[in-house]
């Protein structure tokens, strides 16, 4: 019987570099879908409409990866500035989870990903994080060292119904932690899986979805080591395995 990959469409980000203007994605996501048995494919913002439904019908999961860049404040309500935007990116974004929940395609969330999939459904977001009073720290390390920046950071509590707290049979996980935004409004449809010691909201899943599932943290730092992000990861590429059987 011939070995069939899952075939994984990861979001792409707008990154100007110098005159040029360029959409990328970090090697850490394709590694880690590589890692999984799971060949990635680059969705560019240019799909749109009956072209990008016709890539999607041929693939078996989307993966929305983190960004420098932030969901626009006017598609959650909010009026203030945001010198960080992508709009190609949010267009494709929106567009690839309402084909999603139509459709039952597998598909994680992460950092960004995670925010835009909330704010997709009727979600809003915080500015920052770090001027709510009560946080624990939630931004970025200063400092180029990977293992530091990607360290454990925070401990979070899975739902006692959580997906993660079965995969791990666990009900506290530690995560790093690489954000300045965060959850202020859960959209309804969706069920927490996991929150921060202060009570936001790090991890949801779409009820009565075959695997729509989003994270705040960076599981795809180390994620053949990590037993979180093992979990995670290995349940994703399995959900589109079934798809693609």
């Amino acid at each position: 019987m011939e070995h069939k990959q899952a075939l994984i469409g990861v979001i792409t980000c707008h990154k100007p570099q110098g005159l040029y203007q360029v959409q990328s994605v970090n090697e850490f996501y394709l590694n880690a879908l590589e890692s999984y048995d799971a060949a990635p494919v680059l969705l560019t913002h240019q799909l749109k409409g009956r072209s990008l439904q016709r890539v999607l019908d041929g693939l078996d999961g989307v993966l929305f990866t983190g960004s420098h860049s932030n969901v626009h404040p006017e598609l959650y309500g909010a009026k203030h500035l945001e010198p960080r935007l992508d709009r190609g990116r949010d267009s494709l974004a929106f567009s690839i989870v309402e084909y999603s929940k139509q459709h039952g395609l597998p598909v994680l969330g992460i950092c960004r990903g995670f925010q835009e999939m909330n704010v997709a459904l009727g979600g809003s977001l915080h500015h920052k994080v770090y001027q709510l009073g009560g946080c624990v720290e939630h931004r970025e390390p200063d400092t180029e060292d990977f293992t530091k920046k990607y360290a454990d950071q925070h401990s979070l509590q899975l739902a006692k119904d959580s997906w993660l707290g079965d995969w791990l049979d666990s009900d506290m996980i530690q995560v790093n932690s690489l954000h300045n935004q965060g959850i202020n409004r859960l959209a309804e449809p969706l069920l927490v899986e996991a929150q921060a010691e202060d009570g936001l909201v790090e991890a949801f899943r779409l009820a009565e979805h075959p695997f729509f599932y989003a994270v705040q943290w960076h599981p795809e730092w180390q994620a053949s080591e990590n037993k979180v992000s093992q979990a995670i990861f290995s349940q994703f590429v399995a959900a589109a395995k079934r798809r693609a059987a």
